[in-house]
């Protein structure tokens, strides 16, 4: 293959294509981005066997169709330090060729055929989302998933769909995040799966790249893998594909509490602001601010023996009975940034019952409560 390239598109798509890439595999095509140069654009496709993706990018002058397996940290590096507009690329079947004014790199890599299959998006099957309501949705709950579990359905975001209604939900066993939304084409009967959080994240990059305030992302889900299709502001097809994880997730109706009767309302950025302060004096052994209900005020404290105390006042609306609870402060801010509106709901039972926050009927966050000494 030989191409002309422009050089800011090549390295975004390979910046997004090298977030794939295993770091340590004893496949040597696994650590590699492969190129497949044909009409006026490049595909990159890059995968873990686990999770793929297939980038098309335009502004390509493509001079000699073909293939080439280049590592991906290499080819990244190298791309990054250029900063000439347009590049000639070049691959043969064990090495690849970059070339700008002044520079010269020849990067040795494997033959293109000995890279695993990345699906393509099917041409029937699909249902659509709006491209930032999907992006929505997953940051809503992606930050909840778990980081490290030997139940491996919390390392991923459940999702069901059905009719017009898509449903993501997340947990780690301390919070829970469920974010509703809408679609169109969706299947008639309920659709589940566990999307990976490594999918997840790549899904919100490409999501988060598209500029196009009404585009689309389409989405296929089978019984063992799904595909979202994001077609990015520059033209360019992004393909995520990813297997799902095989697992149980939790009954997560049964953790969302029915039975709330004390319920705040206040602002988003100012709860956001007032727990982030009373955050600067907690560590990971007090990891946790107590929350204050009473009046038209809600009181936000923390105190750590060797660093000292924060008290933080803010006003709210709540005529409840006055109320004590503690809470992981990183929990209320992760749920508090990924609100849109001006105001949230804070809902309770009791101060040792969980807490749920929420935003309208398309958001909930259901947090436990720690002690706080």
């Amino acid at each position: 293959m030989k191409a002309v390239c422009d050089r800011a598109t090549l390295t975004s798509g390979v910046q997004v294509a090298s977030a794939v890439v295993a770091p340590r595999s004893p496949k040597p095509a696994l650590g590699c981005i492969k190129m497949v140069a044909e009409k006026d654009f490049i595909t990159l496709l890059a995968t873990d066997l686990e999770v793929g993706i297939r980038i098309e990018l335009d502004k390509m002058e493509v001079q000699e169709p073909g293939l080439g397996l280049v590592p991906a940290d290499r080819f990244h590096a190298i791309l990054r330090e250029l900063d000439e507009d347009t590049i000639e690329l070049s691959s043969t079947e064990q090495e690849t060729t970059i070339e700008a004014p002044g520079s010269h790199f020849t990067i040795l890599g494997d033959n293109p055929e000995d890279f695993p299959p990345v699906p393509d998006f099917p041409e029937t099957g699909a249902f659509s989302v709006a491209a930032d309501d999907l992006l929505a949705l997953a940051e809503r709950t992606l930050f909840a998933t778990a980081k490290e579990n030997t139940r491996y359905a919390l390392n991923g975001v459940l999702w069901e769909v059905e009719g017009k209604d898509v449903t993501l939900v997340a947990t780690d066993g301390r919070r829970l995040s469920l974010a509703k939304g809408k679609c169109k084409d969706g299947p008639q009967e309920k659709v589940t799966a566990i999307v990976p959080s490594k999918a997840m994240q790549l899904i919100v990059r490409c999501l988060t790249d598209t500029a196009e305030a009404k585009s689309t992302a389409r989405v296929v889900i089978s019984e063992k893998d799904i595909l979202v299709e994001v077609p990015p502001a520059d033209g360019g097809r992004r393909v995520v594909y990813s297997r799902l994880v095989d697992g149980h997730f939790p009954k997560y109706e049964d953790v969302i509490p029915k039975d709330l009767d004390k319920k705040a309302t206040m602002g988003t950025s100012a709860l956001l602001a007032a727990v982030r302060k009373a955050a600067l004096l907690t560590n990971e052994e007090s990891r946790g601010v107590m929350l204050k209900f009473s009046g038209g005020e809600l009181v936000i404290t923390s105190r750590t023996p060797e660093m000292g105390e924060a008290e933080i006042r803010m006003p709210i609306a709540y005529d409840g009975e006055d109320l004590e609870i503690g809470f992981n402060p990183q929990y209320l801010m992760d749920a508090a940034k990924v609100i849109d509106a001006e105001e949230l709901a804070f809902m309770f039972k009791g101060p040792s019952k969980p807490g749920v926050i929420l935003e309208g009927k398309t958001f909930t966050h259901v947090v436990m409560p720690v002690s706080v000494v």
